[in-house]
């Protein structure tokens, strides 16, 4: 818990920087922060090593925690799954995949509370977020209701 509130109080920190500033800058128009004369492909690696360490340190702390990381963790499900929580919360935003996490676990946690095809009332409300709210739950929070949401 400590880690994850580190990782993102230092995220969110970083968004408010001049270094996030460029971030975003490269992904609403690479094109224009390049010709503004930003190194985008520094930044970008940048960018990938702070996520490859965030990510590395999750790893390290989920082998201290369980005391074991198996072959298992490297199946389409742990790789599929992070990527849908940060779709349904919204891409582009900090606290999106915590909402995605959040909303998936006990959408499917109630749902199987009701029946066993728990996975198939998930999957209708995941395919109804994607037509209706496509830029994520947080994204679609911050477009109506919020402008400044991390």
């Amino acid at each position: 818990m400590t880690l994850f509130a580190v990782c993102l109080l230092a995220t969110l920190r970083l968004v408010q920087r001049p270094f996030g500033k460029t971030l975003i800058a490269i992904r609403e128009n690479e094109d224009r922060t390049r010709m503004l004369g930003y190194d985008v492909f520094g930044l970008k690696l940048a960018a990938v090593v702070i996520s490859g360490t965030i990510s590395a340190a999750a790893g390290a702390f989920y082998g201290l925690l369980f005391g074991y990381v198996g072959a298992t963790f490297a199946t389409v499900q742990y790789s599929i799954l992070p990527l849908l929580w940060v779709l349904l919360g919204g891409t582009g935003t900090i606290l999106g995949p915590l909402v995605g996490t959040l909303f998936m676990f006990y959408l499917i946690d109630l749902s199987s509370a009701v029946t066993s095809a728990y996975m198939l009332i998930a999957g209708v409300v995941l395919v109804a977020l994607t037509l209706f709210a496509p830029q994520g739950i947080v994204g679609e929070l911050r477009k109506r209701l919020w402008k400044d949401l991390p």
